[in-house]
């Protein structure tokens, strides 16, 4: 191969090592934010950490005196195989740090939850090690790229050439990654084939190489990485359903996606019932949990609404909500607004979610809209309002969730207001931290709302919190004499009222919570533990007491008194 040539290959390998080394970077901080939630946090970790090992690996370089061909691809065939198990093994990590800590037994509630903080720190510690690891390695390859074209060329341009194709890889691969590979592969899938990226700057490295002795160990290793990555490619999905199942507690995954946006799974119990969990975090169980939750959500305001003629819902893309609006026939039209078009999918084609939903989906009268909530409303203006908004977002785990919580989401909110509009929110805990949070940031935009809970209130099954807003100046007297009009469940035999506390609310401003704003996020950081939250929902709460021996009601009791404890911290 003639000296022009080679250069040309050489730089093109900077540009594929380039582009490897920052997918795994995103890479890394997408599984910790998918996993735990507060993705600012995390990929600002993971990008100093990532940083700081790239520097690490420039210095250990400079120890290589002599073969630097050969030591340039061993490093790239290592990192090909490290890199391209990243996600998995990060997956793996999370999976069987839940079977294993399912296993245990605690002597009490507080040693449990100690415990799942020593979890929590481990899974932590060894995925950013396994993330050095990577990074330290990669650190290897520009130095060592540079001083093989410093053989060649001037060092200036050599250095400049280096520095300018490995800056285009990062580009390339940086917008491609969330554009394309993570919504077409997923985040399992994306991780073998930026290891075949890597495999492939080896080979065109070990070509341009004059190498002579030994070809086949590198012949061999080529061959290892192409096998790990593509059949990790190929049984992906395998791969993904099995870790999904060992994080669930052995229970049947009915069905498991990834979308841009998040990971979508449905697991049925021993006892038939069916959970659904974006990013690990539980967004409803059929049976009580499901009529519990979404009948107080709706009825009590779909009943006080002088009219319900239009109704928006923002969130609810699993139709449950939907399913309970559509039994009024005064409604005419409920549009519904997902970013996600998979969860709408799922909840359209799904047999047992079609059996849950009521096939809401295919009511003439639905409307549904793929679009971010808030870019949503911010289109809208008082030719587009509504006489009830229903607002069902997950519950605010990061910074991109927040602003759904935020005070200039509630601003546009306000805009679409008709007189007597009636709008619930959705507010995690009943009278607990985040629904503070929601309660202060909505007084400064100038609305006042009031707070309720399902009537059959439980601590542990039903510690629901809603937030409802009536343009009209509704208050909790105008629900004695009212009933809910159709048929449900809960409100056959609780009547309306019983949805608020009969003891009086304090003042929210006396618990000094924050307003929460797109440039000053408050509202993620009082969810408590992300990663405990996912274990306590990732099975049934009877497995979580078995594994604690002191009695059921000790420990229930123990329960709410750490519950309060950590609750008022967060405060």
């Amino acid at each position: 191969m003639s000296e022009k040539r080679t250069k040309r290959v050489i730089i093109f390998s900077v540009f594929l090592s380039s582009a490897a080394v920052i997918g795994y970077e995103i890479l890394a901080g997408s599984v910790l934010s998918n996993l735990l939630g507060s993705s600012i946090y995390y990929f600002s970790l993971i990008i100093g950490i990532f940083l700081a090992a790239l520097g690490v690996g420039g210095w250990l370089s400079s120890r290589i005196k002599e073969k630097i061909f050969e030591s340039l691809v061993a490093v790239e065939i290592v990192i090909a195989v490290l890199g391209g198990l990243l996600s998995v093994f990060l997956f793996c990590v999370y999976a069987y740090l839940f079977s294993f800590f399912g296993a245990l037994q605690f002597s009490d509630v507080f040693a449990f939850l100690g415990g799942i903080g020593i979890a929590q720190i481990l899974f932590t510690s060894i995925s950013l090690f396994f993330v050095s690891c990577v990074g330290i390695l990669a650190g290897f390859e520009l130095p060592l790229y540079i001083r093989i074209l410093s053989e060649k060329e001037i060092l200036k341009d050599a250095i400049g050439k280096a520095f300018l194709w490995d800056y285009a890889g990062a580009l390339v691969i940086s917008v491609s990654l969330p554009i394309f590979f993570f919504s077409k592969f997923g985040l399992i899938k994306t991780s073998f084939l930026i290891g075949t990226i890597n495999l492939i700057a080896a080979i065109m490295v070990f070509i341009c190489s004059d190498i002579k002795n030994k070809k086949y160990i590198y012949f061999l290793g080529f061959a290892f990485v192409f096998i790990i990555n593509i059949f990790g490619f190929l049984w992906a999905n395998n791969i993904e359903m099995f870790l999904e199942k060992k994080q669930f507690g052995n229970r049947e995954v009915l069905y498991h996606a990834s979308s841009p946006y998040q990971r979508l799974t449905f697991v049925e119990a021993e006892n038939k019932k069916i959970s659904f969990y974006i990013n690990g975090q539980r967004q409803f169980e059929s049976g009580d949990w499901d009529i519990v939750y979404h009948e107080s959500f709706v009825h009590p305001a779909m009943s006080i609404a002088k009219k319900r003629e239009d109704v928006l819902i923002l969130g609810g893309g699993d139709g449950l909500a939907l399913r309970e609006i559509l039994k009024y026939q005064d409604v005419k039209k409920v549009t519904l607004v997902d970013i996600d078009p998979l969860i709408i999918k799922a909840a359209s084609d799904l047999d047992f979610m079609r059996a849950l939903n009521k096939n809401a989906f295919f009511d003439s009268r639905v409307n549904v809209v793929v679009d971010d909530a808030f870019k949503f409303v911010e289109w809208l203006n008082k030719n587009n309002t509504y006489d009830l908004i229903f607002i069902d977002f997950p519950d605010p785990t990061d910074d991109s969730l927040s602003r759904l919580y935020s005070k200039e989401f509630y601003s546009l909110l306000k805009s679409t207001f008709r007189d007597n509009t009636v709008v619930v929110i959705q507010s995690e805990s009943f009278f607990e931290s985040i629904q503070k949070n929601i309660l202060t940031t909505l007084e400064y935009v100038g609305i006042q709302a009031l707070i309720y809970h399902p009537p059959e209130y439980d601590f542990f099954d039903q510690n629901f919190g809603f937030s409802m807003i009536c343009l009209a100046g509704c208050k909790k007297d105008d629900f004695k004499e009212l009933a809910v009009p159709v048929s449900n469940n809960i409100f056959m035999k609780n009547k309306l009222i019983d949805i608020f506390s009969p003891q009086p609310i304090p003042k929210y401003s006396f618990y000094q919570s924050e307003v929460n704003s797109i440039f000053h996020p408050t509202i993620f950081k009082l969810i408590n533990n992300v990663f405990a939250d996912h274990y306590m929902q990732s099975r049934p709460f009877d497995d979580i007491l078995s594994q604690i021996k002191t009695s059921p009601e000790e420990t229930k009791k123990q329960f709410i008194e750490e519950f309060f404890i950590m609750s008022a911290i967060s405060i």
